[in-house]
């Protein structure tokens, strides 16, 4: 047999276990690269920070995320709680029942209505939002046990220094309900 570079040419070319362990390393460190430039894009995608500096972010950011999914789930218990109450007893005489809540430049609507009351689109509630200058972040219906539905919807203000008057959004949708 021949040999090549102390090799034999039947062996092929296995490597040293130094040569492994760099390349091992060096695959790593790119796959490493790789997921943190995945990261930066999602946690800043406008101007890249050092990875430090990323993780924090990203930690908080996730913190934040954690919270609100913490928040919406009691909301969405408190919400079903009161569905189960009104379902109790006469549900006509309880419902349509509305709850609008402000936080900063952002507006959410809950709205809980019986399938036997006037027929109301989503489109007309999300239609009454951008009118009162709202971005609609968010616009969902959700039917439960095939007499009630159950509209909810997000916005945020399109011009944060102006904002949004819940007030206005209320009446007009107390208008469309009745």
């Amino acid at each position: 047999m021949e040999r090549e570079t102390g090799r034999e040419v039947g062996e092929g070319s296995s490597m040293s276990s130094r040569e492994q362990r760099n390349l091992r390393e060096q695959e790593r460190r790119m796959r490493m690269k790789h997921l943190y430039n995945i990261l930066s894009s999602l946690v800043s995608p406008t101007h890249r920070l050092p990875v430090p500096q990323l993780i924090e972010q990203a930690t908080s950011y996730m913190i934040q995320l954690k919270e609100k999914v913490n928040y919406l789930r009691e909301k969405k218990m408190t919400l079903l709680e009161e569905m189960g109450k009104h379902s109790e007893g006469s549900s006509s005489s309880l419902l349509p029942k509305l709850s609008i809540y402000s936080r900063d430049s952002t507006i959410q609507m809950n709205l809980i209505m019986d399938l036997n009351m006037k027929r109301v689109t989503l489109h007309q509630l999300i239609r009454v939002f951008e009118e009162e200058g709202a971005q609609v972040m968010n616009a969902n219906i959700q039917k439960l046990n095939d007499r009630m539905v159950i509209y909810t919807i997000i916005a945020q203000a399109i011009i944060a220094r102006i904002g949004i008057d819940p007030s206005s959004i209320e009446e007009r949708v107390r208008n469309i309900i009745f």
